[in-house]
């Protein structure tokens, strides 16, 4: 009967007092609601970690000083959709919690995996557009995301991986500086996130390639210079010679440095500290597999720092235009008039017109007779 009486009596009030628990409800409903917005307002704003975390201070400066720096680091670091975003508020605040709560160092261990779809969602016409150029490079990203490159298949991450502070244009990364507090010290180049990692582009153009060349051709991603070109005094047209049939290993060498290294076991330790993880070394499919298309890990991480600087091979002119003058060339223009003049007096468009159709010529010449 007690129990009868008080279920009773918490009933009877709570009907005599139905309204004001219904404002009241509605009240803590909204609070929370605004509450909650706050919180995920705050702690998704790259502030809170780029400036409270001392370890993440390296790569909000990155990201505060890319072409990115209006995209909140969500939008590239959780996965799409609702569910993708509580995974990564949770694995977010779990990460947080660690950090304040241990005195582990986290300083060699960041690692964000960006997908595919994060990028397309902004920049999904980029795969189907037609070429673009990069540094006068002409390049195809549906060729490069949608068909596979030597058995690997490419992300977007492969080529625009350059995601911390401490990375030296057109390079590979160097170790994350303490520039960002300490501007006395001298640190690297940096540049901000998702920039173009040209080494990743060598190392997979040069590798394995006989002759050092690229696998593709030096033609099929810049071309000859449309522009001339000059080397010891002489303007050079490249298109004239490609015409006649020389390929561009007739006069340039280094094409490609550091492209064959091969990537020591030991470098698998930095990640992986156990021994069997590693038994798969020489299993390329599965290597590249793991790290490359699954992981979203960038080439440098492992291989050496590639460059494509190639030089012009010494007396290169000479071998072929050796004999280019004439036998009495010196005696028809006269030593005592050339004293001070260089090749690129003469080696430019209608050089022969400059001194023949003025009649500069004639005054040679009978100079050369008296």
């Amino acid at each position: 009967m007690d129990n009868i009486s008080l279920a009773a009596l918490v009933k009877s009030w709570i009907l005599a007092h139905k309204l004001p628990i219904i404002i009241s409800l509605g009240v803590l409903i909204i609070a929370g609601a605004v509450f909650t917005e706050k919180v995920l307002e705050i702690t998704e704003n790259p502030e809170f970690c780029g400036k409270n975390c001392h370890i993440m201070r390296p790569y909000y400066d990155s990201w505060s000083t890319s072409s990115h720096n209006d995209v909140p680091c969500v939008d590239c670091h959780y996965k799409p959709g609702l569910i993708g975003h509580i995974e990564g508020k949770i694995n977010g605040l779990m990460q947080f919690y660690q950090y304040e709560t241990s005195s582990e160092d986290y300083s060699g261990k960041l690692f964000a995996k960006v997908m595919d779809k994060n990028c397309l969602v902004c920049h999904e016409k980029r795969i189907f557009s037609s070429n673009v150029s990069y540094q006068g490079i002409n390049f195809s990203h549906s060729s490069h995301l949608l068909e596979t490159k030597r058995g690997i298949q490419l992300t977007c991450t492969s080529c625009h991986s350059m995601l911390v502070i401490g990375m030296k244009e057109h390079q590979s990364v160097t170790d994350p500086s303490c520039k960002q507090c300490h501007p006395n010290i001298p640190g690297s180049n940096d540049v901000g996130h998702i920039v173009v990692t040209t080494s990743t582009c060598f190392t997979c153009h040069f590798r394995n390639v006989p002759g050092n060349t690229s696998i593709s051709g030096c033609p099929s991603c810049h071309g000859p210079p449309k522009e001339m070109t000059q080397n010891n005094y002489t303007n050079f047209n490249h298109t004239v010679h490609l015409s006649r049939g020389y390929d561009c290993l007739t006069c340039h060498t280094n094409i490609s440095t550091n492209a064959n290294d091969i990537v020591p076991k030991e470098k698998c330790f930095s990640c992986h500290n156990v021994k069997d993880s590693v038994e798969k070394y020489d299993d390329f499919n599965f290597v590249h597999t793991t790290h490359v298309t699954n992981n979203k890990i960038a080439c440098y991480n492992c291989h050496s720092n590639v460059e494509h600087a190639p030089t012009i091979k010494e007396n290169l002119c000479a071998t072929c235009h050796a004999n280019e003058h004439p036998k009495d060339w010196l005696m028809t223009h006269k030593t005592q008039v050339l004293i001070g003049m260089v090749c690129n007096d003469c080696h430019q468009p209608k050089f022969c017109a400059d001194c023949h159709a003025t009649g500069k010529a004639s005054i040679l010449q009978e100079s050369n007779h008296s």
